[in-house]
């Protein structure tokens, strides 16, 4: 069984760009919140999808009654069960099945669509945002004559991430339903919202 670390490495060093970007938005995010009229921070969860494993993320979001807001938001995804780091060739037989995990990021703007004077049922307010980012795709497959994933490089990619979603506001909470471009996936959250008038 041959291995190699390359591709661990280079999903480390992606991982660090990521933590970068996220740090200067977050600062960018922070000044302008301030003018926002409710700001919204929560955890999403987007479940195995296809061939893409489950991930994890956050976000923060400045809403406003009238005009744009501001946000910032990003995922993780972990390995499958049973992950080997390394690549796998030769003995381990063809491959079998494969899967992907995704590490994504985006910044952009929120818009209001219902805001809590229209009094409407059931929801407080409703904001759509959209904005665009990066994403990195880590590749892993099975093989015929291994019951362990190995990275599987066929399968990475990198590039721009189209984010968008809607969040519907409720007293003291809202809940979340994005997209994410680049893995495909939908994604759901849950967050606490603060009113700043």
């Amino acid at each position: 069984m041959i291995q190699t670390m390359t591709s661990r490495t280079q999903k480390s060093l992606r991982g660090v760009h990521l933590s970068e970007a996220a740090l200067l938005a977050a600062v960018i995010l922070t000044c302008s919140s301030a003018w926002a009229d409710t700001s919204m921070v929560d955890l999403t969860y987007a479940p195995s999808q296809s061939s893409m494993t489950s991930s994890v993320g956050m976000g923060v979001y400045g809403l406003k009654d009238v005009g744009p807001g501001f946000y910032i938001n990003g995922s993780i995804s972990g390995s499958p069960d049973s992950y080997y780091s390394g690549s796998c060739y030769y003995s381990c037989g063809s491959v079998t099945s494969t899967q992907q995990s995704a590490d994504l990021f985006a910044i952009g703007a929120t818009f209001p669509l219902v805001t809590s004077d229209m009094k409407v049922p059931i929801y407080k307010t409703l904001h759509s945002y959209v904005g665009l980012g990066y994403g990195s795709l880590s590749g892993y497959a099975q093989y015929s004559k291994s019951s362990y994933w190995y990275d599987y490089s066929s399968k990475d990619e990198s590039g721009v991430n189209v984010n968008g979603g809607f969040i519907f506001g409720f007293d003291g909470f809202a809940l979340n339903v994005g997209l994410n471009s680049l893995s495909k996936t939908v994604y759901f959250g849950i967050g606490i919202n603060t009113d700043k008038k």
